[in-house]
């Protein structure tokens, strides 16, 4: 008998290992994803470029004072920053007479990660963001570059109560309009709320599902690349709404090869953008 229960403990003991190491085997897991997400973003980002502005080095020419174009504003991505995301796409943009604003949003405490926030309340920095351009500049109207999470931030801004009307048009590089199928539907949201919002599963995602992101017809481009291995599928980038036009950069350059990140940085894809600011 004596025997019996300790060969019992035992197994209770090693069942309990087992549901340990799950556990922390699932957690790591996570971690690596994350992890992984931002680190190809950065890898993939272009190198700095000199300090020649305000607040944020190279980027925000503001003293740029240019009527034949609407201030332009730069929405980076999760885990980014703006100035290695835009740091291909600005200064052709600069060279061509337009006036760049941009902004850090979504960090999670004082020293978090930017772009990881909850959606809603990143959507209010970009909101209050856009309006203070409005306002320094005396513009009318704004246009919108966002990449990936930025990309969806420019559709939601351009619905909000303060910008109806105030925004030109968007360019939505490799957006996640509709989530993606590469975060598992589980991630915990505590040290990232937005990568559980933009599973395309979420609560956030089936939400949106219901709802029009550009009911006004803005004019509006969505680039994608068929490389893109981060919002997945492709083809969910893509926004069949009236005002948009949807374009695989391979359509253009058939043998181009561009990654999720590294869209932002082929010459390519800035003079892309550049035309569809300057298309009357």
């Amino acid at each position: 008998m004596l025997r019996e229960e300790k060969s019992d403990e035992k197994w209770r003991t090693q069942k309990q290992g087992l549901g340990i190491f799950d556990y922390w085997r699932t957690r790591l897991r996570l971690l690596s994803f994350a992890m992984g997400l931002g680190l190809l973003c950065v890898l993939q980002s272009g190198a700095a470029m000199p300090d020649d502005s305000l607040g944020l080095p190279g980027l925000v020419n503001v003293s740029c004072a240019n009527s034949n174009y609407s201030p332009v504003i730069l929405v980076h991505g999760t885990f980014a920053n703006a100035r290695r995301a835009y740091s291909t796409v600005a200064p052709v943009l600069k060279q061509n007479g337009f006036c760049l604003y941009a902004l850090n949003y979504g960090r999670q405490g004082g020293y978090g990660v930017n772009g990881t926030a909850d959606i809603q309340s990143s959507l209010l920095e970009v909101t209050e963001f856009i309006s203070t351009v409005l306002q320094e500049t005396g513009a009318n109207k704004v246009s919108v570059i966002g990449h990936s999470q930025g990309g969806l931030l420019a559709f939601l801004a351009s619905n909000t109560p303060d910008l109806v009307d105030r925004i030109d048009r968007i360019i939505a590089v490799a957006p996640s309009l509709r989530g993606t199928d590469r975060i598992p539907p589980k991630v915990s949201s505590a040290h990232c709320p937005a990568c559980t919002q933009l599973g395309s599963a979420s609560d956030f995602m089936r939400d949106l599902q219901n709802r029009k992101l550009n009911p006004g017809g803005l004019r509006a481009l969505v680039l994608a690349t068929k490389d893109d291995l981060v919002v997945t599928p492709v083809e969910s980038q893509f926004l069949d709404e009236p005002g948009v036009t949807n374009l695989y950069l391979q359509d253009q350059f058939p043998t181009l090869r561009a990654s999720h990140s590294g869209l932002l940085h082929v010459p390519e894809t800035a003079a892309l953008i550049r035309d569809f600011l300057i298309k009357e």
